[in-house]
């Protein structure tokens, strides 16, 4: 491979592009040609096939699902730059698209890479119960038709790495990306034709996240200098498991985090679901149909929304899911749609995670058997809309390189203040998406 004659050096003739998408498909990659974007494109994989039952010990597998749930606790409250902006991203998604990467890296890089992301496990342990995870996940949202008719939930979760055509992969980095990931190399030709190959990256995400998710990677995110994209694609669909009557949606009052309010849609119904008043804040755990998935809103009380989110942490929201108790409630929520952008790579190198971005600095040996690869850049983008019948959501991350009948007597809660919300597994608190509204 022809080093650049860039007077920079040699190190930016090799380029990480990571990309991160999240949104509710699950789905594997198999060998052969694939198709998206411009053309076709063939696909290079290890022998090896997927570990569909990994030996994992409970232990392990909690400690993988606690991590997620701390990165995303550790990166949400950086997202907050702007005050009046609504924030959604999938930490379970940038989790996957590191979780990639991470094989290949070395030394302090690696080690930086499972600080900043919570990677709990050396990786031999790791990898195996991150798999455990997703198909563990995979088995919950199959998108079952349930005898009252609704459907569990789905989701599409679909990892790929894009490779340079000719450029020389270790068979140690694909092997276990194929056994706990079933990733396989998709060959483009950034050299050549880097805008064919980021059209066909972005078509990919578009095609993985049902159209939800467009445009991930920006005219010139990658580039001839470019050899890796690393991708996870996600797409969520889920009906509540009580659904509102459209009957019931009326406008209402929203006060906004500035203060200021405004004339939104709510929707309204009168049912069971966990509940909880603790200090700083109500809870309502709405789950979706099959009741193994939820949304867990946190409306903290009026005015102390920042105060809130500056005390966020694993502990608080242990506190509040372990005072949850079915309750009977006159509840009322707005609907929302929007799509967020966030800047991962700088607030990823805030969080310690630096080598990986530096030339020079960067040890991506696990990859090509040398040092002349690192991070450019890293993009996400997320999708959320909840209405009368569920949620649907999507994310993408890019590296370049049972409801019971409600009782007579019911609290009123209405989510008319700035509040969280966070799209999880109940049973083991697996943070899939999360983020905040303050403005309608």
């Amino acid at each position: 491979m022809n080093n650049s004659s860039s007077p920079q050096g040699w190190y930016f003739s090799r380029v990480i592009a990571a990309i991160i998408v999240g949104a509710a498909i699950i789905t594997g990659c198999g060998g052969g040609v694939g198709t998206g974007g411009t053309g076709s494109f063939s696909v290079a994989k290890s022998n090896l096939a997927r570990d569909t039952s990994p030996q994992v010990t409970d232990a392990d597998l909690a400690a993988v699902t606690d991590g997620t749930a701390e990165f995303a606790l550790k990166v949400f409250p950086l997202l907050d730059t702007n005050p009046g902006d609504n924030t959604f991203f999938s930490p379970y998604s940038i989790s996957q698209a590191f979780a990639l990467l991470a094989p290949g890296a070395r030394g302090t890089t690696l080690s930086q890479i499972e600080q900043t992301i919570s990677f709990p496990l050396p990786q031999d342990r790791f990898n195996p119960a991150f798999n455990k995870l997703n198909l563990n996940l995979a088995g919950k949202t199959t998108g079952t038709v349930l005898q009252n008719g609704l459907q569990t939930p789905k989701l599409n979760n679909a990892n790929a790495v894009w490779g340079q055509q000719g450029f020389s992969i270790l068979p140690a980095y694909l092997d276990p990306l194929a056994v706990n990931y079933g990733a396989g190399l998709n060959l483009v030709d950034f050299m050549s034709a880097p805008e064919t190959a980021r059209q066909t990256i972005n078509k990919w995400v578009e095609d993985q996240t049902n159209n939800r998710i467009q445009n991930l990677i920006p005219p010139d995110g990658v580039t001839s200098d470019t050899r890796l994209v690393l991708t996870n694609a996600m797409w969520f669909k889920a009906n509540w498991a009580s659904q509102f009557p459209k009957t019931g949606t009326a406008n209402g009052s929203f006060t906004n985090r500035d203060g200021s309010s405004s004339s939104v849609p709510f929707m309204s119904q009168v049912f069971t679901a966990p509940y909880a008043q603790v200090a700083g804040c109500q809870a309502v755990d709405i789950p979706y149909a099959g009741g193994e998935l939820s949304m867990l809103v946190i409306m903290p009380t009026p005015g102390s929304f920042d105060a809130f989110l500056s005390t966020l942490s694993p502990t608080v929201i242990g506190d509040i899911t372990s005072h949850l108790a079915h309750t009977g409630m006159d509840f009322s929520m707005p609907k929302y749609t929007f799509t967020r952008e966030s800047p991962m790579g700088a607030i990823l190198q805030s969080l310690g995670m630096t080598d990986a971005f530096a030339p020079g600095r960067a040890d991506f040996s696990g990859i090509d058997g040398n040092r002349d690869l690192f991070v450019a850049a890293v993009f996400h983008k997320a999708f959320i809309a909840v209405d009368e019948e569920g949620t649907e959501a999507a994310a993408a991350t890019a590296i370049n390189v049972g409801v019971t009948a409600a009782p007579s007597a019911n609290q009123t809660v209405k989510i008319d203040h700035p509040f969280l919300f966070l799209i999880r597994d109940r049973q083991t608190g697996l943070i899939l998406f999360m983020g905040k509204v303050v403005t309608l």
